[in-house]
């Protein structure tokens, strides 16, 4: 038997006791409804603040209703997790079901994250190998050690599967009067890809080289093996969804209209001999195929991630441009060449990605102020809305930052609506940086600097000459 033998021991049980039910208790949307507070003034025209979690299911009904109410306060939306348990894939429907007839009778926004139930057409299955010319099967490992990447060209068998799994529950939905707004998956490891070992492989596998003319051409395997992984999503994933929800708005990771360049490389993939890049300093800009122009999807899905690799890959003395650089060539490149009737919801991360343990003496992660304007930059650069991927324990600083520019942002509904992004350069040196919207007579500014600098910069518009001083923040400037 425990005996409290003292009065700081009697301190620490009690303290204990207050950790377990203020802390232990709490999950995720806990953590964004603390951190955030309800929108002063909204607007129909805006897209809410996106968050890739869901309302944990062990909930009561009355706890659901209480989360949604103040997520809708706050114009944020949570997805519904689509998934199959131990129990089977109806225990899932019924789970889902659940919580979304509550959105519904709340009018909250049905959004849909169904990442657990497409992925595995490379199922390790042999039906789905490579082969060579020994008739032998084979995988490749480059990716994931956990999964066989197969043959491109022998994954129709898995088309149906998938298919059946998303039908179960669309079909379901659909009988309960659920209407979808929005649907997507991050949908990485799996499926035809170009990178890694995958070109090597290939080369080795009879099918892939019936199927692709001068395999021995990178720039040409990559784009048959894309357009086959644009063909695959349109099929199994868009057009199975919009059987039943044709209204829906649909997407996919880093699937978006762009000028023909990547400019970041996600935590699985590696160089390539032989490819098509472009150099700055050490980082590799890609040449990437057009894969939402065959895909179908109705949403673009850029990612802005601050990836650690950006930090060694750039050399610019002024170390925050080494983040703000690329993300804002990726931002510009989705901002400048998605239609108007695409929207635009980026994956959006703050804090560091995939630092090391050890991190280098020198090293400057991208400051809290920084991360806000390059916010603005994309708003002001054709950008509807964010959402927010985060790890648990990073969540409170997320979605802390990213809130304060999506609520300060409803100040200027008026220009985000309806303004004309009119500033597209991305200084190649840390010079100022500036991103606007026009409307009519007014300019909505954003301006970064890189360096000290209390000089005002000279712009034309319109043939009228306009000064955009150091400034924190937006501005409103009127044309004169």
């Amino acid at each position: 038997m425990f005996i409290l033998k003292d009065f700081k021991s009697l301190f620490f049980l009690f303290f204990f006791i207050f950790l377990v039910e203020n802390y232990c208790s709490k999950n995720v949307i806990d953590i964004i409804l603390e951190n955030t507070t309800p929108l002063p003034t909204k607007s129909e025209k805006r897209l809410p603040l996106f968050i890739w979690v869901s309302i944990p299911t062990n909930l009561s009904e009355e706890e659901i209703r209480n989360y949604i109410i103040k997520l809708k306060e706050r114009n944020i939306v949570v997805f519904t997790r689509w998934q199959i348990p131990k129990e089977g894939i109806e225990k899932g429907i019924k789970e889902a079901i659940r919580i979304d007839k509550i959105k519904k009778e709340l009018d909250y926004i049905i959004s849909i994250d169904a990442t657990n139930i497409v992925h595995m057409f490379f199922d390790g299955s042999e039906n789905t190998g490579h082969i060579d010319e020994k008739g032998n099967i084979f995988f490749d490992f480059s990716f994931s050690k956990n999964v066989k990447m197969g043959c491109p060209f022998r994954i129709e068998v898995r088309y149906n599967v998938i298919k059946e799994r998303l039908e179960k529950f669309l079909r379901e939905y659909k009988n309960e009067g659920l209407e979808i707004k929005y649907w997507a998956v991050d949908w990485e490891i799996d499926g035809p890809i170009e990178w890694n070992s995958a070109w090597e492989n290939s080369k080795r596998c009879v099918l892939c080289k019936e199927n692709i003319k001068d395999i021995d051409n990178f720039d040409k395997f990559q784009e048959v093996i894309r357009k086959k992984r644009a063909d695959l999503q349109r099929e199994v994933f868009v057009e199975t969804v919009q059987k039943y929800f044709p209204k829906c708005f649909i997407g996919n990771y880093a699937v978006n209209p762009h000028d023909g360049y990547r400019y970041w490389w996600d935590y699985f993939e590696k160089e390539v001999e032989g490819a098509t890049y472009q150099r700055k300093h050490n980082a590799l800009h890609r040449k990437w195929f057009d894969e939402f122009k065959y895909s179908g999807y109705t949403m673009a899905m850029p990612v802005i991630y601050t990836w650690y690799r950006f930090f060694n890959d750039y050399k610019f003395k002024e170390k925050e441009y080494r983040w703000f650089y690329p993300l804002l060539k990726e931002g510009t490149s989705v901002g400048k060449n998605t239609p108007q009737n695409i929207p635009i919801v980026s994956f959006v991360h703050w804090q560091t990605v995939l630092k090391p343990k050890e991190l280098p003496v020198d090293f400057f992660p991208l400051s809290r102020e920084k991360y806000k304007e390059l916010l603005w930059h994309l708003l002001f650069r054709n950008f509807d809305t964010f959402c927010l991927w985060s790890p648990l324990d990073e969540m409170a600083d997320e979605i802390k930052v990213l809130y304060e520019i999506y609520s300060e942002s409803f100040k200027y509904n008026d220009f985000i609506i309806n303004g004309e992004p009119i500033f597209w350069e991305i200084p190649e040196e840390p010079e100022p940086v500036i991103s606007g919207l026009k409307l009519k007579d007014k300019l909505l500014i954003i301006r970064s600097d890189f360096k000290e600098r209390k000089e005002k910069i000279k712009i034309k518009i319109d043939k009228k000459e306009i000064e955009i001083p150091v400034i924190k923040g937006p501005i409103v400037i009127k044309l004169k």
